[in-house]
């Protein structure tokens, strides 16, 4: 199956992820986004379908969020931070609370889709 957002599509409306990297990061996307979805309804989803345009989007929020996480060392444990008398502390979130975060933001951007169930 070929891509569902393009470099066009993405870069029309959002600008963090550079086109030397958008193959890859639209490919995880839509993985994690299929994972939400599911594999039967996923294999069924068209230009056609009811929400498309939404589920493109919602692949660019995906993108998005993955690559500001990356960037913020968000899923990778890091509890707090001092330097000379001055601290500071995190909350603590593992790769799995990462990951349920965004699956939760992939349902709130499908919300009203009909593609992820109920939601």
């Amino acid at each position: 199956m070929a891509q569902m957002v393009t470099w066009e599509e993405y870069c029309s409306l959002h600008h963090i992820v550079k086109e030397t990297e958008f193959d890859q990061a639209e490919a995880l996307a839509e993985r994690e986004v299929q994972q939400v979805i599911g594999l039967i309804r996923w294999k069924n989803i068209n230009q056609d379908t009811l929400g498309y345009q939404q589920l493109q989007e919602c692949i660019c929020n995906v993108m998005d969020k993955v690559a500001e996480d990356a960037k913020s060392a968000k899923g990778q444990g890091v509890s707090s931070v001092s330097n000379d008398g001055y601290s500071e502390s995190y909350v603590i979130q593992t790769a799995e609370q990462l990951r349920g975060e965004l699956q939760s933001s992939i349902r709130a951007w499908l919300s009203g889709t009909g593609l992820v169930g109920a939601y």
